[in-house]
This record gives C-alpha cells, sequence and structure tokens, in this order.
C-alpha cells in the first residue's frame, strides 16, 4: 500500500515538472568547427559560447532560435511555416470522348493552361517536436527531439505560358531541407552540440560553413505561489 502511494505521489511530482528546450542553429565557418574539434574534447557548453561569440563580433550567424516548454513525458509541437503551392503532375484536358489525332499523342498539346496540372503542397518554415522525461532525481532530461528547416530556395520555370492577365509560366520551387530526428540525455540548464548540418547552397559544391544545433533543457516545476 505504502508503495503504491509512493509512486503516485513520485508520478504525480513528474507530472508537476515543466521543461522549457531551447534550440538553437549558429552558423560558423568550417575552418573554425575543425579547430574547435581537432584538439581537446570540449563541452557542448564551451563550443556554444565560442559560437555565440563568433557571431556577435560578426564572425558567424545565429540562424534560429526557439524556444519550446512541455510537461515531463509529454509531446509538445511548434510550426512556423508558410505554405508553397506548386504544380507537380500533368494532366491532359477532358476532350469529352474525343481522340486526339495520333501525331498530337506523341508530344504535348499546343497549349498548356494551370488548370491541366495536379498540385501539392510543402510547408517550407520551422519545426520543432520535443518530449521531454525528467529523471526520478532530476539531475538528467531525456528529450526525444524532431526538428526540420525548409527554406524555399528558388522557382524554375518549368512551362513558359502567357494568358489575358499576363505572365501565367509554370514554376517549381526549389527547397533546401534539413531534418533531425534523434534523442539525447541532457544536464538541466546546460547547451550540447546535437547536430551538425552542411548546407549546399546551389553555386557551392562542397559549403564553407557548417550549421551547429544546440540544445538545452531546463527544468521549471510548478509550484503554489
Amino acid at each position: 500500500m505504502k508503495a503504491a502511494v509512493f509512486l503516485m505521489l513520485l508520478a504525480a511530482s513528474a507530472m508537476a515538472q515543466q521543461v522549457r528546450v531551447t534550440l538553437r542553429v549558429i552558423e560558423v565557418p568550417h575552418p573554425e568547427l575543425t579547430k574547435w574539434t581537432a584538439g581537446e574534447k570540449l563541452p557542448g557548453s564551451e563550443l556554444h559560447e565560442r559560437a555565440v561569440k563568433l557571431a556577435l563580433a560578426g564572425g558567424a550567424e545565429i540562424v534560429d532560435t526557439n524556444v519550446l516548454i512541455a510537461r515531463s513525458g509529454e509531446k509538445a509541437l511548434t510550426e512556423s511555416i508558410a505554405e508553397v503551392i506548386y504544380p507537380t503532375e500533368w494532366e491532359p484536358p477532358d476532350l469529352g470522348g474525343a481522340q486526339l489525332p495520333l501525331d498530337a499523342k506523341q508530344e504535348f498539346p499546343p497549349i498548356l493552361r494551370p488548370s491541366d496540372f495536379s498540385f501539392e503542397t510543402r510547408h517550407a518554415g520551422t519545426l520543432l517536436e520535443i518530449e521531454p522525461m525528467v529523471s526520478e532525481d532530476g539531475g538528467f532530461i531525456d528529450l526525444r527531439l524532431a526538428f526540420e528547416m525548409v527554406d524555399l530556395e528558388s522557382l524554375a520555370t518549368w512551362m513558359e505560358f502567357r494568358d489575358e492577365w499576363g505572365d501565367a509560366s509554370v514554376k517549381m520551387p526549389i527547397f533546401d531541407t534539413r531534418r533531425l530526428t534523434s534523442a539525447i540525455t541532457l544536464v538541466p540548464g546546460t547547451f550540447e552540440l546535437f547536430n551538425v548540418f552542411t548546407p549546399k547552397p546551389a553555386a557551392v559544391p562542397a559549403a564553407a560553413t557548417r550549421q551547429l544545433v544546440f540544445v538545452k533543457a531546463d527544468v521549471l516545476p510548478v509550484s503554489k505561489p
């Protein structure tokens, strides 16, 4: 009986704990990252401090910062997105049972309209999903995390077309996607280097920078005033 009561009190205590997760992406020159990681094994907090100092001095860039709170053992999700709608498949027009001439079947009809296409929607922006779990003694936080950054890099003209209102060309988007799904054990209040992304600009075969993903989790006990 006492054991059951203890477990109930422990569960209630865990549910009363909230975890604030901070995820920060800092883009640094590749040589700087190589220098930081080539010698001694620096802790994540030291790497984060160096990256922030470099960004404040103008030698790096803070790309993104996300903050999200969830109760221990529960999931939370935040999105900052724009919906990008684009054509994906050409659908021939309905000719009411009529057949195209044989030579016309071998190539596209002379006029294609935007209404002849199927469209899809892609979310461009930032997505962060977390599921933290505070250990019984509060000394560690097990964090499951899914993070995604999608940028609309450019629009490529797939088919030129003009209608009575002007340019109605069909354009295809080019997306740059960085995605991370993993789990990590953190000491509360301390940044850790979780991942390194390699950006791939279209004009640069091997990017000269790296995007460092830092994550920190803080326990925020819920107490009555």
